[in-house]
């Protein structure tokens, strides 16, 4: 049925449509297969966003997809307070990978609601606290409580939880917000960050919630040192550190998880997006020594979904078994090398920046100002899907000026050769015209 959509049945859908995102480009994708995408005039595409990078395996993993279909004939739907199989498995096996004590796992179904439980663990946790610290330019989701807690406008309708929110710069070296230079700085922006925790003890500090890598807010990511200091800070302090991978875990960064990347181990580590090879869950992980939920708390009628957990099974197993992780570290140094080659060539990329396949390119008028080339980065992304490549962008409704490389950790070296040939094309013409 699905090959035989009319015209009107889509100008009636796109109409009956509650767009919640905003300019989408004017395609239907009909099919994908590993690092590829196909839309509905069989047009192909090379994804460099993984579709919201949830595909580090790329699509349709026939593992993933045997595993599925063996779930189907048992049970599509076991309610929450009751065991299975796929969930008493899953939970074992993440308790196994992820980092030190990290040993206690919650489930949900979408990454917004998985930041949500860790905030409400660690309210739980310190329930004598008000605050929560976040970075600028950080993002954590698009419920009321994460949407406070991430970069969106703050006089947006949706920022009523902002009083309780506390935001600080992080260390975003091509911006430096305290005009020095890395290293010299000497972490200026961490020793920013002790100090609001001192200023507000009254009030108290629940956590500082954090992006290991900040994805939505600009591709931004920090020196190896930082992570370790916010660390440390936390320590020092008594304030709990939430781990952010919801964009970085499973493989993204080269490594399972970023805390193995950076050598950090947070409190309550929340993941989701390519943890199940492109089936919808999510989740924190949970140190021994925190107090967990009592009955009812944080439970949600499909988070327990069985399709969703043998998916993730197998979506582990893929990359355990397989050498992706090696080649996503491999597929990094190519890949930046060769943006920092184009850096030199043309003046509008100011920086080039990521780990793995977390990579980020911004875009200036000139180098000097830094200002923003937000009209360039949407015609790059523009022009690179005429010409059959998917490039991400930070930010939402055309907001942003920092292109993102993140295919999945499946794409061949020729896709990766024609993902940077299309984009050198883009990038000479909008610096020619823009």
């Amino acid at each position: 049925m699905f090959d035989k959509i009319t015209s009107d049945e889509i100008l009636l859908g796109r109409k009956a449509l509650l767009d919640g995102w905003g300019g989408r480009p004017n395609i239907i994708i009909t099919r994908a297969k590993g690092a590829k995408l196909w839309d509905s005039e069989g047009k192909e595409y090379i994804d460099c966003t993984s579709q919201a990078f949830s595909l580090n395996i790329g699509a349709n993993h026939p593992r993933v997809i045997e595993a599925v279909k063996k779930q189907l004939e048992k049970a599509t739907h076991i309610a929450y307070q009751l065991d299975s199989v796929p969930l008493l498995l899953f939970t074992r096996k993440l308790a196994q990978i992820a980092p030190a004590d990290l040993n206690r796992v919650n489930f949900c179904l979408e990454g917004s609601l998985a930041s949500e439980s860790a905030m409400k663990l660690a309210m739980k946790n310190r329930p004598e606290c008000r605050y929560f610290i976040v970075f600028e330019h950080g993002y954590h989701g698009r419920n009321l409580p994460t949407m406070a807690a991430s970069w969106t406008d703050p006089e947006s309708l949706f920022s009523y939880f902002k009083e309780n929110v506390i935001q600080v710069p992080e260390a975003y070296c091509c911006r430096c917000k305290f005009n020095l230079s890395y290293p010299s700085c000497n972490l200026e922006c961490a020793r920013f960050l002790e100090e609001t925790i001192d200023k507000e003890k009254d009030a108290g500090v629940i956590a500082v919630m954090m992006e290991p890598v900040q994805g939505n807010g600009g591709q931004i990511s920090f020196p190896p040192e930082f992570h370790r200091e916010v660390r440390k800070i936390c320590d020092r302090q008594g304030v709990l550190l939430i781990w952010d991978e919801i964009q970085t875990g499973f493989g993204r960064v080269g490594k399972m998880f970023a805390a193995e990347l950076y050598r950090v181990v947070p409190d309550i580590l929340v993941f989701g997006k390519a943890v199940a090879g492109g089936f919808p869950l999510a989740g924190i992980i949970v140190r021994d020594n925190l107090k967990g939920f009592d009955a009812g708390e944080n439970a949600f009628t499909f988070a327990h979904f069985p399709l969703s957990l043998v998916a993730a099974l197998a979506a582990i197993d893929v990359l355990e078994e397989g050498e992706l992780l090696e080649r996503c570290n491999r597929l990094n140094q190519h890949i930046i090398a060769h943006l920092r080659d184009l850096q030199e060539k043309y003046e509008i990329i100011g920086d080039v920046r990521g780990p793995g396949l977390a990579i980020g390119i911004e875009l200036v008028k000139d180098r000097d100002s830094k200002e923003p080339a937000v009209k360039e980065a949407n015609e790059v992304v523009r022009l690179g899907l005429e010409r059959g490549v998917m490039f991400g962008i930070s930010k939402y409704g055309g907001l942003g000026n920092v292109i993102k490389i993140k295919p999945p950790l499946v794409i061949s070296d020729e896709e990766v050769e024609r993902v940077l040939s299309v984009f050198e094309e883009c990038i000479a013409k909008v610096q020619r015209y823009g």
